[in-house]
């Protein structure tokens, strides 16, 4: 018996408008399409590849990235010629991009603005490192500057500074600047930073690749504690680590997502629970690095008294 193959063309209709569902496109190859691969990935509702695109966190965590994107039924596109500026060991693409944003209700918004994107100009050694979009900022638009292709301006965009000072005192201070920036809408303690009443922790960590033997000199990094929000019991910290090639990078910790399932009606007596996935968070909770072991270890109390909690540990190896 023959069998016919039966394919399923879904639209997403309300009056007046309909959207055929993207074609799936991941091309890393060129920073216009890099930028078409993050909003087909938007449009895909693959939130997981459009947050892999960043270099850094575009927010404070992924399952805060994806309710972003709730009640968002399609994204459209313009992507412009991207400028180039070098850095060490880098080039960076100023990509000047307009997007066309239907919500489900069909409001239209339109956004332009300027995506940074990097590319790793030597080789790699494994994990390899595509292009990546290292920062973006967009303001709203009139939808008279979208439908003529107005794009703005993005050469004004200087590469990111990534040369570390060789000076403690000058590198601790360029973390805090970093921190400044980065944490302003999360945390409380910038403006405590700002004025000299929040210094980080800072520790100094050598280390050698495994492929490296007893002649090749160690390689050295500085790990910078950060105090995010200071609450009851429980503290949120964020940490940053110098790298030879991004500079001072925010760090980003794996987290697994648990599904529990209690025998009363209390949630008193855990009856199970199950492994979903992970999920990377820019936040630690209650975090000490240990110089000894490489470790950072996290205790986010669920009650005062610490009989309730949940627990994580990152250990440090070959620079990450």
């Amino acid at each position: 018996m023959k069998r016919k193959l039966l394919v399923l063309i879904l639209l997403l209709v309300w009056p007046g408008m309909a959207f055929a569902v993207d074609t799936y496109l991941d091309d890393r190859s060129t920073p216009a399409g890099l930028i078409r691969s993050l909003y087909n990935a938007i449009n895909l509702r693959q939130y997981g590849r459009a947050y892999d695109y960043f270099a850094a966190a575009p927010a404070k965590d992924f399952a805060t990235y994806a309710k972003g994107f709730e009640g968002t039924a399609q994204v459209d596109v313009l992507v412009g010629q991207a400028g180039a500026d070098g850095a060490a060991g880098s080039t960076y693409f100023n990509m000047p991009t307009a997007i066309r944003s239907t919500a489900d209700d069909g409001t239209v918004s339109y956004y332009a603005g300027c995506y940074t994107i990097r590319s790793i100009n030597a080789d790699q050694d494994p994990p390899y490192r595509p292009l990546q979009i290292h920062s973006h900022k967009l303001k709203p638009i009139k939808a008279d500057d979208y439908a003529s292709g107005s794009l703005p301006k993005c050469s004004d965009i200087a590469a990111p500074d990534t040369v570390l000072p060789t000076n403690k005192a000058a590198l601790i201070a360029k973390a805090k600047a970093q921190f400044v920036v980065d944490a302003a809408a999360q945390c409380d303690k910038t403006a405590d930073t700002q004025g000299g009443l929040n210094e980080p922790e800072t520790h100094t960590i050598t280390y050698k690749l495994k492929d490296e033997d007893a002649t090749t000199a160690p390689h050295t990094t500085t790990l910078f504690k950060f105090v995010c929000h200071m609450a009851a019991y429980n503290e949120t910290e964020i940490f940053y680590l110098t790298d030879e090639v991004d500079g001072i990078k925010r760090l980003a910790f794996a987290e697994p997502q648990f599904i529990y399932t209690y025998s009363d009606t209390e949630s008193t007596k855990l009856k199970s629970m199950k492994l979903t996935g992970f999920s990377a968070s820019g936040e630690l909770i209650n975090a000490d690095y240990d110089p000894k072991t490489g470790k950072i270890s996290s205790i986010a109390k669920w009650r005062g008294i610490g009989d309730a909690a949940s627990y994580g540990l990152w250990e440090f190896k070959e620079g990450q």
